[in-house]
C-alpha cells in the first residue's frame, strides 16, 4: 500500500489509485485460486532454474519471543529424529488397532 504512494512508476501505472488494506484483502479472497496457480507456477519456474535446493523446511504457525539458545536451535538431525519418532508411534498405533493387517 505504501509503495502506491512512494514508487513513482507504480503510482503512474495505477493511475493515481491508492488501494487500502480492504481492497487488497478482497482481491486475495476473490482470486485465491488464480493466486495459488501463479505461486505454483513460480515455484516450478524457480525449481527449473535451480534456485531451490529442495531442503527440508519445518514451519508452524506459532508466534513467540525469539530465544536462540543451543538447546532450542534445530539442525538437520533434529527434525529427522522427530519424524522417525512420529513414524514409530504411528506404527505402534496401527499395530494396536489392526494387528492382523500389519
Amino acid at each position: 500500500m505504501v509503495e502506491c504512494t512512494r514508487d513513482i512508476e507504480l503510482f503512474y501505472v495505477l493511475g493515481k489509485l491508492k488501494p487500502d488494506f480492504r481492497t487488497i484483502a478482497d482481491f486475495r479472497k476473490n482470486n485465491a485460486k488464480a493466486l495459488k496457480n501463479v505461486l505454483r507456477a513460480f515455484v516450478k519456474l524457480c525449481m527449473k532454474l535451480g534456485l531451490y535446493q529442495r531442503e527440508l523446511l519445518a514451519v508452524d504457525g506459532l508466534k513467540f519471543r525469539a530465544v536462540n539458545s543451543k538447546d532450542r536451535t534445530y539442525n538437520v538431525e533434529i527434525p529427522e529424529k522427530k519424524l522417525k519418532r512420529i513414524y514409530e508411534h504411528i506404527a505402534v498405533f496401527l499395530a494396536t488397532i489392526c494387528p492382523k493387517t500389519l
